[in-house]
């Protein structure tokens, strides 16, 4: 369970909650494949997740992309092996 699929699971909210934030930027694959973490989406693409997120939660202290695609992230893997073969 990524960190994403633990906060969503945790307040009960569904894909569909977070594509309404940004319909057409965001769309339910982008929103799938983080939350499950099996495929990577650009750091941009996390940015949005996490606005959207933070968004529909309304808290405080909101959540920061490191807090849900930290260094250990599958996601995040993915980038920096291909950043550092460049």
């Amino acid at each position: 369970m990524t960190p994403l699929d633990a906060i969503m699971t945790k307040y009960v909210l569904r894909n569909t909650a977070l594509v309404e934030i940004f319909p057409g930027e965001l769309s339910h694959k982008t929103v799938q494949k983080a939350r499950m973490g099996t495929r990577a989406i650009s750091k941009r693409m996390q940015q949005k997740v996490v606005d959207a997120l933070n968004a529909v939660l309304g808290l405080e202290k909101p959540y920061k992309r490191a807090d849900i695609f930290g260094e250990a992230h599958p996601q995040n893997a993915a980038e920096n092996s291909a950043e550092s073969e460049n």
